[in-house]
């Protein structure tokens, strides 16, 4: 038998890597979404925040990436017609980025895409399995968290 770190490593990198493959997955098969994964997920982010969007740095801090790189994402999906750049009423120095009309349809329908997932997850678990599911992944995520960045 093999030894608990050993299968868990496994596990984990299967379980990453499966969700990889889906998420591209299903970019790839609607030929109308012409997204990469890290746009999709900041398109996300900003849809997350419905009416008020979100600013650069809080793009930024949510995905865990510098503040140049949102500005260039933010610029090139603005291009691409799915989120626009508003001036704060209050302050003028504030740049908001909201979805587009097709940006929430994009948004809507990966969320969809997400639940549907859920839905399937959560039929083949029993309630109290579903708790300890929650409860491991909470634990594990805490982990990862404290871990980013400690590995530098």
């Amino acid at each position: 038998m093999q030894s608990f770190q050993l299968v868990l490593n496994n596990m984990l990198m299967e379980v990453y890597h499966n969700i990889v493959r889906v998420e591209e997955e299903f970019l790839q098969k609607n030929n109308r979404i012409n997204l990469t994964i890290r746009e999709m997920h900041l398109i996300e982010c900003v849809g997350a925040d419905k009416e008020s969007g979100k600013t650069v740095s809080e793009i930024a801090d949510f995905l865990k990436v510098a503040k140049p790189s949102v500005t260039v994402a933010v610029n090139k999906l603005e291009k691409k017609g799915y989120l626009c750049k508003n001036g704060c009423h209050t302050d003028g120095r504030i740049v908001r980025v909201t979805l587009t009309r097709e940006g929430r349809k994009v948004y809507m329908y990966h969320k969809r895409y997400h639940m549907s997932m859920i839905h399937e997850i959560e039929s083949e678990f029993s309630e109290e399995d579903q708790e300890l599911l929650v409860r491991v992944i909470t634990n594990l995520n805490k982990f990862f968290e404290k871990s980013v960045g400690a590995a530098t």
